[in-house]
């Protein structure tokens, strides 16, 4: 048996034995990475430009359909911060807008809105218009910290409001309404307390245009029967389209279930007639907290506003041996805390925004979430039930109008 020579088999790696191959290849992997990542984001982002996009589309068919489904008095809370000061040598109001907060969340995606306040003087003697600040971008706590300056005469502050509104800016479609606080200037005393800063509850939009006057009797009856005649209308607001008002009385008792409507009257001169009584069952004692409602409506089919105001009367000092015949000037009182817990919304409206949003949740009907969608598009959507029609032409994924 003979000797050998015998020598170590070398290993075969020849990664180890070149370290730029191994940093190569880690550069070649983080670059690969990094590249993975950045189109993950970029997809990401590009989908919920499309899902932006989307929505801004189905609301627009939505608002077409009827324009309160975006303006749901449940929609609106929140509140803003507001400071007064009046120059008495410059014969200046100073109005400075300095916060909101817990706005409602008009944006479905980011759950903030994009919120800016307008204001206005009513009545606006010195043709100021609207004064409107910045737009802060996402969020349901702007602050905004700007001043506006109104030229004014101290003894006009006694007869004006300043309507303070916020919107949520909307670039395709009109700003959507958050919210709006009415500041009767009368209850302020510059003299003795120069500068005023409060928070104000935001309630839904106020109709200060609302005239005329609403002529009532009430007479009681024991043991329960209180009768209430409407006899008519004067100076009645004219339709926003110029037309003559198709106007009738509702009238109620809260609290008791019966709700009465008078005649349609349509009068040129805005000074309808009607002369009709109503009976309501009500206990004398009951009297104490009662109150009776007459709202004058406009009878128009399915528009967003058709109230011609309220007027109010507490049964509590109705006299039981004389009863009550009386002129009351009309408001608009939606916004006052007996009217608010009772509003009635449209019943078709309120289920256009519950079908609005189950849409938006559910990313239906697909093709507006298609993100894919190139070319131009006609979408129609119907509802016989309301006879309304909503439509909106597509253009490369943009609506356009």
């Amino acid at each position: 048996m003979g000797a050998t020579n015998s020598q170590p088999v070398p290993s075969h790696n020849p990664l180890q034995q070149n370290p730029e191959k191994i940093e190569a290849l880690a550069k070649a992997l983080d670059v690969k990475s990094e590249r993975q990542k950045q189109l993950a984001i970029q997809e990401t982002w590009d989908r919920l430009e499309q899902d932006k996009r989307s929505l801004q589309v189905l609301k627009s068919l939505f608002k077409k359909l009827d324009p309160t489904v975006v303006r749901s008095p449940t929609d609106i809370n929140g509140e803003i911060e507001l400071a007064f000061k009046y120059d008495f040598k410059r014969q200046l109001l100073l109005v400075k807008v300095i916060k909101c907060r817990e706005l409602h969340a008009q944006d479905i995606r980011t759950k903030a809105s994009d919120p800016y306040v307008r204001l206005q003087l009513y009545p606006d003697l010195h043709s100021h218009g609207a004064k409107v600040t910045k737009i802060i971008v996402e969020t349901r706590e702007p602050v905004y910290n700007e001043i506006f300056a109104f030229k004014m005469r101290e003894k006009e502050l006694c007869d004006t409001n300043l309507v303070v509104q916020v919107f949520d800016y909307d670039s395709v479609t009109k700003d959507d309404f958050l919210g709006e606080v009415v500041v009767d200037l009368a209850l302020f005393n510059f003299v003795k307390e120069p500068v005023l800063t409060a928070w104000y509850t935001l309630h839904m939009e106020t109709d200060l245009s609302i005239t005329g006057n609403l002529e009532v009797s009430l007479k009681f009856l024991g043991p329960q029967s209180l009768f209430l005649t409407v006899h008519g209308a004067t100076g009645l607001s004219r339709r926003r389209d110029g037309h003559v008002a198709q106007a009738f009385v509702k009238v109620s008792v809260p609290g008791l279930g019966a709700v009465f409507k008078t005649e349609i009257v349509a009068d040129e001169s805005g000074n309808p007639e009607w002369q009709e009584t109503f009976e309501f069952e009500l206990p004398q004692e009951e009297l104490s907290f009662r109150y009776a409602v007459l709202h004058v409506v406009d009878n128009q089919s399915h528009q967003e506003n058709n109230t011609l105001g309220q007027i109010i009367i507490d049964l509590d000092t109705l006299n039981l041996d004389t009863g009550f015949h009386g002129s009351l000037k009309l408001a608009d009182l939606r916004n006052s805390e007996r009217l608010r817990n009772k509003h009635l919304q449209h019943s078709v409206a309120q289920e256009f925004r519950e079908a609005f949003r189950a849409h938006a949740s559910s990313r239906h009907p697909t093709f507006l979430f298609d993100q894919c969608s190139s070319g131009k598009r006609n979408v129609t959507v119907t509802c016989k039930k309301a006879g309304a029609q909503g439509k909106v032409t597509i253009l490369d994924g943009v609506p356009v109008f």
